[in-house]
């Protein structure tokens, strides 16, 4: 079963397969009952595209919007500036 990892689990092993190497953003085959902890868990969500171009494509440094990231070069904006 196909999942993408959505963020590295806390628990470093599984069942003897190591969890700590799953890095956000990458598409992984593995097995229906890791797979369907992972998700349950909310480490990954299952991927439905048939055609991944390159399991090991790694998005880890792709900053989410939800962070609040901001670059630290642009200046702030006050409540009061439009």
């Amino acid at each position: 079963m196909k999942i993408r990892i959505r963020k590295t689990p806390v628990e470093t092993e599984l069942d003897g397969v190591r969890l700590d190497q799953l890095r956000p953003g990458a598409v992984r085959d593995v097995s229906s009952g890791l797979a369907t902890w992972l998700v349950a868990e909310r480490y990954a969500d299952v991927e439905m595209r048939q055609d991944v171009r390159n399991d090991a494509e790694d998005f880890s440094e792709v900053k989410d919007i939800r962070t609040g990231f901001r670059d630290p070069s642009t200046p702030r904006r006050r409540q009061g500036d439009y």
